[in-house]
């Protein structure tokens, strides 16, 4: 007869035995490394991660990440080239692009020309050397005290997915974690009722780039790390309310003996992705009550209402998604991330860059603004 408590210990893969042995072997160096008085410390929402306290009081807490997706032209917003102009319709010169590949799409071009921006720019005051900015982005420009442009960021994919996956990740191979989940892994969140990685999706105009959910998955890390995702909608989340003619404490009690079956597999199979699966659950739980309430945009001022502009009390427009990622903020979600699609400017550039920018440039604006004044 097998004994179940030895069958316990043989259901066991390769990794989870190397994973758990190295995991006990660290905690015991660990240990005898660490400060005696951070163990007395008191518990702080930085502890729910796996990196636990850090040794100092940080100044960021939280990271609301905004993506433009498709690649703004960065000659037409922040990138101010006034000697462009001089060379218009020149043919760019090969010191410039030495061997860098060209895509499938220009590849058959007879030539490359210089094209300078069609637009206007003006210098803002920054405390330093001031900083250039479009006439495109006039709210964004007089939030300049509050921006730092980094000019040397570059990549060397030519492609539109294995660059959005590098800057997601760090990689531009799939498969790797992205950031968000990286922070949720490492601090948790500050709030046990929502998620620490939330991801919110506006639409713009134009070419949509399409936008996978690889860009906030947790990887290899446990999928209760991955992101979730907000749908543009007046309910956020799916299921909010409980079932026609089940009650708040029937939906706890089926929760409660689905958590239980849960457990009892985590001891069987060892698995951590069934704990994953038990935190989620719990979780999806939590925000029946905290995502109504973070949705309820009826105790902002009209001030603040007005000043992320019109479409602000539009579910899933920009402004609606800046001003909902304020009040992620402000509840202890650790990593917002938004994506602002519509970007990928080939045909009609002059036309499409201005719809985007009128619909991005004041809400972002009121965003710096907004947590500015907090």
């Amino acid at each position: 007869m097998n004994d179940p408590i030895e069958q316990r210990y043989l259901n066991i893969t390769r990794r989870q035995f190397f994973g758990r042995m190295a995991g006990g072997i660290g905690a015991l160096a660990l240990g005898s490394l660490m400060n005696d008085r951070l163990f007395a410390a008191a518990p702080s929402p930085f502890e729910r991660g796996i990196l636990g306290a850090p040794h100092f009081a940080p100044k960021a807490k939280r990271v609301i990440y905004l993506f433009q997706n498709g690649g703004p032209a960065q000659q037409d917003l922040f990138d101010y080239k006034p000697g462009l102009v001089e060379m218009f319709d020149k043919d760019l010169p090969d010191s410039i692009r030495g061997s860098q590949r060209v895509t499938g799409m220009t590849s058959g071009q007879a030539r490359f020309p210089i094209a300078p921006s069609m637009f206007e720019f003006s210098r803002y005051d920054n405390n330093q050397d001031g900083l250039w900015v479009s006439e495109l982005y006039p709210h964004t420009g007089a939030m300049a005290q509050e921006l730092c442009v980094v000019h040397s960021v570059h990549t060397s994919a030519i492609n539109h997915e294995p660059g959005i996956t590098f800057l997601q990740t760090g990689s531009e191979l799939p498969g790797r974690p992205s950031f968000g989940s990286w922070a949720s892994y490492g601090l948790g969140s500050g709030n046990e009722n929502l998620p620490a990685f939330v991801v919110m999706i506006s639409q713009g105009y134009g070419n949509m780039q399409a936008i996978s959910s690889r860009l906030w998955s947790s990887g290899f890390l446990p999928s209760e790390h991955q992101g979730v995702n907000f749908r543009g909608s007046e309910s956020p989340v799916l299921f909010l309310k409980d079932p026609t003619g089940i009650d708040r404490a029937a939906r706890r009690r089926m929760l409660d003996q689905v958590a239980w079956q849960n457990h009892a597999e985590a001891e069987r199979s060892q698995d951590p992705e069934v704990n994953a699966r038990i935190a989620q659950y719990e979780m999806a739980y939590r925000m029946q009550m905290s995502v109504p309430e973070l949705a309820d945009f009826s105790t902002e001022s009209a001030e603040t209402l007005e000043m992320y502009g019109p479409d602000v009390k539009q579910p899933g427009s920009y402004a609606y998604n800046c001003l909902l990622a304020r009040r992620l903020a402000e509840r202890g979600v650790r990593f917002i991330q938004l994506y602002h699609r519509g970007w990928d400017q080939h045909g009609s550039l002059p036309a499409q860059i201005r719809k985007q920018a009128l619909h991005s440039d004041q809400p972002q604006a009121a965003l710096l603004k907004d947590l500015k004044q907090r």
